[in-house]
């Protein structure tokens, strides 16, 4: 007897999207903590939650981890951060 070619629901679940807005914050604040670390706590914390949501919305399956290191790697290129005060 051939399979049937219907998918179980149960195996299949759809995102609801409490689960979604979950993901999106699991993301977000992975992405500001990464930032956050690598600039010493010198940043703007409103343009890093900008940013971190805009890149979740393009590749949300990206690591956060990765994106915020090369986006902190090339905004330091352009400007680097203030220096710590002694």
């Amino acid at each position: 007897m051939a399979p049937d070619p219907t998918p179980d629901p149960e195996s299949t679940p759809e995102l609801s999207e409490e689960k979604i807005n979950e993901a999106r914050d699991a993301w977000c604040k992975t992405y500001v903590h990464v930032w956050a670390d690598l600039s010493k706590g010198h940043y703007d914390k409103d343009a890093v939650q900008k940013a971190a949501d805009e890149h979740w919305q393009r590749s949300p399956r990206s690591s956060p981890v990765m994106v915020a290191t090369t986006e902190f790697t090339k905004a330091t290129k352009a400007a680097p951060p203030p220096a710590a005060a002694p």
